[in-house]
């Protein structure tokens, strides 16, 4: 795997993943918008670079779980863009046959077991699949995006605890942006970093 900051090509094609992530969510919010989408979007506007970078040592067997906010990670995984849309537009030919929408596209193919609406949901299932990748013997991982607001969830607690004790191929990122949906951090926190929440 190319280190970005030793390697031109590498750096060009994480900025091209980024940039591609980012006109992706302005056509989305456009056609939003304008009514051609059905359902709500959650754009991760902003979180470019969390989603490139984290998925770029990635190998397709590897697997991601993600959240509300997941277009930019199922970019980042290698998504095809096309299908990506058709699932948005609610077509027949996208990721889950139109029937998942924004917020529930999955392409296990790229090890992408899918998008998840509720606050922490793909937490557990990140969990379960590290202990699934354990089991086989592979030295694969598995890779859970979520945001602050999921780490007051029992989900991730739980979650994190089992991975730690279990010594499972799990790597939890947190998306931090300060907000879960509307409340601030700072209202439900008295922590310095969300990140202490998972030290036990």
């Amino acid at each position: 795997m190319a280190r970005l900051s030793e390697d031109p090509d590498a750096a060009r094609a994480a900025l091209t993943t980024m940039w591609t992530i980012r006109r992706f969510e302005e056509a989305v919010d456009e056609m939003f918008a304008r009514g051609l989408l059905y359902g709500t979007m959650h754009l991760s506007i902003g979180q470019e670079a969390s989603a490139t970078g984290s998925c770029w040592p990635l190998r397709d067997d590897d697997v991601i779980t993600s959240t509300h906010r997941g277009h930019g990670h199922c970019i980042a995984k290698g998504a095809d863009l096309g299908r990506m849309m058709a699932e948005l537009l609610a077509r027949d030919n996208g990721y889950c046959r139109g029937r998942g929408g924004s917020m529930h596209i999955a392409d296990v193919s790229k090890g992408n077991l899918g998008a998840n609406g509720i606050v922490a949901g793909g937490i557990p299932i990140a969990t379960g699949a590290g202990l699934a990748l354990k089991m086989q013997g592979t030295d694969k991982v598995a890779m859970c995006f979520f945001g602050d607001g999921a780490t007051s969830e029992g989900a991730f607690h739980e979650s994190v605890n089992l991975a730690a004790i279990w010594n499972l191929p799990v790597v939890f990122v947190c998306e931090n942006n300060h907000y879960g949906m509307s409340m601030s951090v700072e209202d439900v926190s008295k922590l310095e970093s969300v990140a202490e929440r998972a030290q036990g």
